[in-house]
């Protein structure tokens, strides 16, 4: 029986209906039964931390092993923290030997030792080889899940095996090794079951094998990969003994994670999806790169002096020199504004693309969070900037007044505030209206919000120095 893919929004609404009727737990039960673990892992993050382990808690152990390897970090985090250990246990060894040792990697170490020990003592030995390697690494992504065949054996007997271990995860291909282990050829599925069964198994492998160290960066090894049209690539050691394999699955999520993290790096954003970080931590990761505008644009407010001279209350007395040293500031708040605006539209268009992000509900939570995250800027660039002025002012005159500096600070805090709420809305906007996001998002964002966070700036400045 056909499958169809669930619409997330949709799936969203119906799970959140079903916990609030009576005896909810079973008629989830009965909804979820045949919905794939991947459309149940994409819709969690849409859920509380009480609502996503009763979803959990309602599917099978089979489905909840895949369900918590395929949703986002924090659904994930919030998973683990109600597992029990001997559930733990029935879904680690429900998953490949890869995926439960990056599930073990984010137990603490107690846990670990908790966990293993009650384990299949081989399956434990298994987990235990796989987290020796570093988890960006090629053993760090391998499998142990394979199937090889001695170089003396038979096509026939290699069938005959390959039968036996038809569960393995990778199924593609046969390693041929010597009796050290020593990975001396492949052979295709293709291959092997169109052959003479008599025919030995040297003179039907490849000898050019294309494989890995084991302590090669994932990154490079998904290039090889992605280079030679490879469906999985063998990892060896220094002498060429056979220690596992490499998958496409894993290859194409590292492809993924590594476009995504260099996407964000050049954004000065998050190095993962904002769904996979706190808000405040987005927030402090964010900030550093915005001060890079407010040293150039202090810089330019420096380099234009208000003609006349005068002290500041005098300067300030005058709207139009007034105008003029506020005018002064313009670039810092475009400087502050397009910076902000990219950040969060970089993250938007993105989480958009991968599907990281669905027009529905939970965009009104995005939405939530980048307006608290553009406060959070707000304040502390704000704050920055504030203390600046009251400094060099004291410096210049001897005396502090707080009026300027607070109208400065105030402007350019709501700006940057605007900034995100537009770089998080217009984006989402866009592909609610069929407009490719990422075409129209860039440059009308940026040339809006430098046109609007100047506005705004100019505004409050105004009211709060008439104010005084």
């Amino acid at each position: 029986m056909s499958q169809s893919p669930q619409d997330p929004v949709q799936l969203a609404e119906e799970i959140r209906t079903l916990l609030e009727v009576p005896d909810s737990d079973t008629r989830l039960r009965e909804r979820l039964r045949g919905i794939r673990p991947e459309d149940i892992a994409l819709v969690l993050d849409d859920f509380t931390p009480q609502e996503t382990w009763r979803v959990f808690s309602v599917i099978g152990t089979e489905a909840q092993a895949e369900v918590i390897d395929d949703t986002d970090a924090e659904s994930q985090e919030q998973i683990i923290a109600h597992l029990d250990g001997q559930l733990l246990q029935k879904i680690l060894e429900e998953m490949p030997p890869d995926e439960a040792t990056d599930l073990l990697n984010q137990l603490s170490q107690s846990r670990r030792r908790e966990v293993l020990a009650g384990m299949d003592p081989e399956t434990t030995v298994e987990l235990l080889r796989l987290m020796q390697h570093a988890p960006e690494s090629a053993g760090g992504i391998m499998t142990l899940d394979y199937i090889s065949i001695a170089q003396e054996a038979t096509a026939g007997q290699s069938l005959k095996h390959l039968q036996s271990q038809i569960d393995a995860e990778v199924v593609n291909y046969v390693y041929v090794l010597d009796d050290q282990r020593i990975l001396k050829g492949i052979v295709s599925i293709r291959d092997l079951l169109g052959s003479d069964p008599d025919i030995a198994i040297q003179d039907l492998m490849s000898t050019e094998v294309i494989s890995v160290s084991v302590s090669d960066d994932q990154e490079e090894v998904a290039n090889l990969v992605r280079r030679y049209g490879l469906k999985a690539i063998p990892v060896v050691d220094g002498e060429d003994h056979l220690l596992g394999v490499a998958t496409i699955d894993d290859l194409v999520q590292v492809i993924s994670e590594e476009a995504d993290e260099d996407l964000y790096r050049l954004a000065g954003a998050p190095e993962s999806h904002p769904s996979q970080q706190k808000v405040l931590k987005r927030a402090l990761v964010r900030i550093p790169w915005l001060l890079l505008p407010v040293i150039s644009g202090f810089i330019l407010a420096w380099l234009h002096p208000v003609e006349g001279g005068g002290t500041l209350q005098e300067i300030l007395q005058s709207p139009g020199d007034r105008r003029l040293l506020l005018a002064a500031f313009i670039p810092l708040v475009m400087g502050l504004a397009g910076g902000v605006g990219t950040q969060s539209a970089t993250m938007v268009v993105r989480g958009m693309a991968v599907g990281d992000i669905e027009l529905g509900r939970s965009t009104l939570r995005l939405f939530r969070q980048e307006v608290l995250i553009g406060v959070l800027i707000a304040l502390s660039i704000g704050l920055i900037i504030g203390l600046v002025l009251i400094g060099f002012e004291g410096l210049q005159s001897g005396e502090v007044h707080l009026l300027f500096p607070l109208a400065v600070t105030a402007g350019i805090g709501l700006g940057i505030l605007l900034a995100s709420a537009c770089g998080t809305a217009i984006p989402i906007v866009c592909g609610k209206f069929g407009l490719d996001p990422a075409l129209v998002a860039g440059p009308f964002i940026t040339s809006f919000n430098d046109v609007t966070a100047a506005i705004t700036f100019m505004m409050i400045a105004e009211l709060i120095l008439n104010m005084g």
